[in-house]
């Protein structure tokens, strides 16, 4: 018989290759590279009709549900992990709440968020044999048709068969040069896509036999939310508890029963700015440009601006990417190292450039620093949205200065509530409880200035909130 379709999107990555457009705070899954849509939105509508996004759920971690991902996860059914554990875990826990929240043994569909697919066409019909095959028991994965010698991937290599499906002989780690041509020339080898098609009840089975540790702390969350708990708040109390692993190295390696679909379906991964320029259109100089850029005499180059311009000459091969407040240049060929300037960022303590962008979003609306300079003061500039309202919360260690500059607010200061139109201003003392709302039908600015010994965003301390970030 037919089982139940259900599909899982893991959206958990820091896209880190893809600095400085993608940051730890709102990684590429949840950005706009190649379209009108986010990564994640496309992934959701690519599985359609088949699936219905009433019938997909999202992995993704809980700072992205209440943080600058809000918008983007808001009203998608979400699993959200206190903390990274890698795929092993987050399937896991997926397979388990999809079979007691349906009463039923799922086929379920796993995705990574942040993979372009061009050919969505061919992607239904490789998932629809998927989907047969994993009714029959198997754990299928999708084997991309390789292009080129890549060095870059993993591969699969299959036993020699007519058809779309094969059987699966051995996963390969990303080999050198030499060996990737051997493999393509092979012609029973495909790269690693990292998506797969399985019932529920046979990759539980599977993970209880080659990672009984994963299993162990699952089953004891289980048990507690079958005796009434709310399995989110499970989650975030035990989750923790898991082995960080992978499931190809996990189980997909190991096991007996895996299959793999060959899929010719307009497949990259984008994991680098490289990857980025070969999915974009070109001019007739091989350029991609895009944003506040003028080219003169340039050739074979990605050029990127997000505000400021960027005046090239003679530029060739070349990776140049400018938000406001950092960056890149590299050669074309170069930009998978883009994540050792991350892991240098982070281990240096270069500010927040890993981190966050100059205009970071929130549930209620963005701000975006006008200046910090670390001189005892911080400049913002806020927007709530309509019916936006920030958290109740206090500072210990800074007061605020409001002036709002369009629209009108209303402002809870202690156990005054007043509001505040266009010009005026308010002043928040330390330690004083506080709030901000757009009750109007317009958006509202202010100019926010902050001052203190210290001011980071993690000197909130918050009472209530509308968006679940109580502390």
């Amino acid at each position: 018989m037919d089982h139940v379709l259900k599909g899982l999107v893991l959206a958990g990555g820091s896209g880190s290759r893809l600095w400085p457009l993608s940051r730890q705070q709102l990684p590429k899954q949840f950005l706009n590279l190649n379209g009108e849509h986010s990564m994640l939105s496309a992934t959701i509508a690519r599985l359609q009709p088949m699936i219905c996004a009433d019938d997909v759920w999202v992995v993704t971690g809980e700072s992205h549900a209440t943080g600058e991902a809000f918008s983007e996860l808001e009203g998608l059914n979400q699993i959200l992990e206190p903390c990274g554990r890698n795929t092993a875990p987050a399937i896991a826990l997926a397979a388990a709440l999809l079979q007691d929240i349906c009463g039923d043994d799922p086929v379920m569909v796993v995705l990574p968020a942040d993979h372009l697919v061009t050919k969505k066409e061919a992607f239904q019909g490789c998932l629809q044999d998927a989907v047969a095959a994993a009714e029959g028991g198997r754990m299928v994965t999708f084997g991309i048709v390789p292009t080129h010698p890549e060095t870059g991937f993993g591969y699969i290599q299959t036993e020699p068969s007519d058809g779309r499906l094969h059987s699966v002989r051995r996963f390969v780690e990303k080999p050198d040069l030499e060996h990737a041509q051997t493999m393509l020339d092979d012609g029973n080898y495909y790269w690693n896509s990292g998506m797969f098609v399985w019932k529920c009840s046979v990759i539980l089975e599977q993970i209880g036999q080659y990672l009984p540790d994963v299993i162990s702390v699952l089953e004891s969350m289980r048990q507690k939310w079958r005796d009434g708990e709310p399995w989110q708040e499970v989650v975030r109390a035990d989750f923790n508890r898991m082995p960080d692993i992978s499931i190809d190295y996990g189980v997909m390696e190991k096991s007996k029963i895996v299959s793999l679909v060959s899929a010719d379906i307009g497949w990259s991964d984008v994991g680098s700015w490289d990857a980025v320029y070969d999915i974009a259109p070109h001019d007739q100089q091989g350029n991609d440009i895009s944003g506040n850029v003028l080219a003169i005499d340039c050739h074979g180059s990605l050029l990127r601006s997000e505000k400021n311009l960027i005046a090239a000459i003679g530029l060739e091969n070349i990776i140049a990417v400018e938000t406001p407040d950092a960056i890149l240049l590299c050669k074309r060929g170069e930009s998978q190292r883009v994540r050792e300037v991350v892991n240098v960022l982070k281990q240096e303590g270069h500010g927040t450039y890993y981190l966050e962008h100059v205009t970071v979003r929130r549930p209620w609306g963005s701000y975006t620093v006008l200046e910090d300079k670390g001189d005892g003061y911080k400049l913002k500039r806020l927007e709530v949205v309509p019916g936006g309202r920030l958290s109740l919360q206090a500072h210990q260690h800074r007061s605020e200065h409001w002036v709002v500059v369009s629209g009108t607010a209303t402002i809870t200061c202690g156990d005054q509530v007043k509001i505040i139109a266009k010009n005026a201003s308010t002043y928040i003392p330390i330690g004083e409880t506080h709030r901000l709302e757009n009750r109007g039908k317009v958006p509202l600015q202010l100019i926010e200035v902050q001052v203190g010994e210290y001011l980071g965003e993690d000197d909130i301390e918050r009472f209530e909130d509308n968006y679940g970030r109580v502390t």
